[in-house]
């Protein structure tokens, strides 16, 4: 009986360790295969294009070097025509887009002091921008808008007594920037709330309106307020 027993408890001790060995092997996963097996999918995000219409109210001013006792104005009407196309990089990173169109703006500015008693000017500008239009989707309503890039304008009309002369600039140019949030209603439709800063680095005047030997420096500014509606093409 003693024998039978000795023998049933070393078969037990030389069994069990190798059982629970093997189990423990079984259920082990060896480093980096749940990685290599896995497969992530991710949304995929088409391109957008969208067209739309903006309006912007605008104060307004001049940026004068000597100090010639500049003060800002208010530009009531302002209206652009923009087409946007957002590209998602690879077709997964969707923040992504660039924004063109025809804007059409005043600027100018008042002076009551110097030889300029009394003197206000507006010029009236066709603008071609050309910006970066970053957007960033928060759920499936809303965007945050963010942009900056270059514009190319012409300033086509003044109110200054007896038109443009030899010493008013043209051609403008210039950066801008902005922020805003877009409400996207339906599939199609966006509604874009955004504020903006132009700054124009082409001369409203020639250096040496004034005097040849002292030179007067004068770049416009804008900042606006403005609403639009776009319209998704695709």
């Amino acid at each position: 009986m003693r024998l039978k027993l000795a023998i049933i408890t070393a078969f037990l001790i030389t069994v069990i360790p190798v059982s629970v060995y093997g189990q423990n092997d079984t259920a082990k996963i060896k480093p980096g295969i749940q990685w290599d097996t896995a497969i992530v999918v991710k949304p995929v995000h088409e391109p957008e294009h969208l067209l739309g219409v903006k309006y912007d109210f605008s104060f307004t001013g001049v940026m004068m070097t000597p100090d010639m006792g500049i003060k800002s104005i208010n530009s009531p009407v302002n209206l652009a025509v923009l087409y946007t196309y957002y590209h998602p990089l690879w077709s997964v990173i969707d923040i992504f887009g660039i924004q063109t169109g025809v804007r059409y703006t005043k600027y100018g500015f008042v002076n009551d002091e110097y030889a300029f008693e009394n003197f206000e000017q507006t010029v009236s500008v066709i603008e071609l921008p050309l910006i970066s239009a970053f957007h960033i989707d928060i759920g499936e309503h809303f965007r945050i808008l963010l942009s900056i890039g270059p514009f190319l304008g012409y300033r086509f009309a003044t109110t200054k007594e007896n038109g443009f002369d030899c010493f008013d600039n043209r051609i403008d140019y210039g950066v801008q920037g902005g922020a805003g949030l877009a409400y996207i209603l339906g599939k199609r439709i966006e509604f874009h709330l955004e504020g903006t800063f132009h700054y124009s680095l082409s001369m409203l005047y020639h250096p040496e309106r004034m005097s040849s030997v002292a030179w007067m420096y004068s770049y416009p500014w804008q900042a606006s307020i403005s609403m639009g509606i776009h319209v998704k093409l695709k």
